[in-house]
């Protein structure tokens, strides 16, 4: 294991802890004792690639598998059809999608200063066998800040299949059998339930108006923020690259009691269809922080 000496927040003041990579034949994880700052998952056993926990000021701020939605992995990436093809949503039983999302091992380097750089294939095959669409992702893990605050650079390579590829979600309101939740697919983030408090901002604006507990706003970044009694923990913000959907970028965001959820809705305002081997590219920052985002900081990014 490589180990390194890294400075940690607490209480308001710094303080030594001993840091260090535990890896497995599954996982990625960053640790100060049993402590992870994040963790990547890759165990086929466990559905799709994902993150969790990602933690601010020693809390998670991401959840796993709710009941309510037990196909939410913490922070993931799943499109929602492919093809008519649900990828989205998975069995209660047996934990299977109609479309099986799959991978190779992925190749990991590892710094002893907490940094990362992981390399995942990934196959999205329909149930005829056929495979729609191959990906490569390179997903870049910073190394921590005295803070403890870190960074995800994720960017995503697409090649539709020999049948093309038609990228599509549940239909939007206003559309012909539009719903409620429509529009949602792609990079998503389930977050930490009540009792940390919880608020939403982008790069625009505080996002306060909610409608049957859904925004929808358009901007380049967006931003959760995390409270425990008066205390600030922290919060998440994703930065959309204008070649994903424009500078204005689409999101889908769920401020329930219980479920909190954010989505790069790139869906959101068409459907998108590839032609046989076409490409497309996908380019986040997540960046993860123990005290609060503002607009300002959101737009200085």
């Amino acid at each position: 294991k490589a180990t390194s000496l890294v400075f940690l927040l607490a209480a308001g003041a710094l303080w030594p802890a001993r840091a260090e990579w535990q890896r497995t034949e599954t996982s990625l994880a960053w640790r100060t004792g049993t402590n992870a700052l994040w963790e990547f998952s890759f165990d086929p056993k466990k559905g799709k690639p994902f993150f969790h926990p990602l933690t601010a000021n020693g809390r998670a701020l991401t959840n796993f598998k709710p009941e309510d939605h037990p196909w939410h992995y913490g922070f993931w990436f799943s499109w929602k059809y492919i093809n008519h093809v649900n990828y989205w949503e998975e069995n209660r039983q047996t934990g299977k999608g109609e479309g099986a999302t799959r991978w190779e091992t992925p190749v990991i380097e590892t710094k002893p200063d907490g940094s990362a750089a992981i390399k995942l294939n990934l196959s999205y095959t329909n149930p005829t066998g056929r495979v729609d669409m191959v990906e490569v992702r390179e997903l870049k893990i910073s190394a921590p800040t005295p803070a403890g605050d870190y960074s995800i650079d994720w960017r995503a390579h697409f090649t539709a299949g020999k049948a093309g590829a038609v990228l599509d979600r549940t239909a939007m309101p206003g559309e012909p059998g539009g719903a409620v939740n429509g529009g949602y697919a792609g990079l998503g983030l389930r977050m930490a339930a009540p009792p940390l408090g919880f608020s939403v901002l982008c790069s625009t604006g505080a996002v306060s108006r909610f409608q049957s507990d859904r925004a929808r706003p358009f901007a380049p970044a967006l931003a959760c923020n995390f409270t425990e009694g008066d205390r600030d923990i922290g919060g998440v913000a994703i930065f959309s690259d204008p070649i994903n959907a424009g500078v204005e970028s689409p999101w889908y965001v769920v401020n329930a009691k219980e479920m909190r959820f954010a989505c790069s809705a790139i869906l959101a305002p068409k459907i998108r269809t590839l032609q046989p081997d076409e490409k497309m590219e996908l380019r986040y920052r997540i960046a993860i922080r123990s005290k609060p985002w503002t607009v300002e900081d959101l737009k200085a990014k």
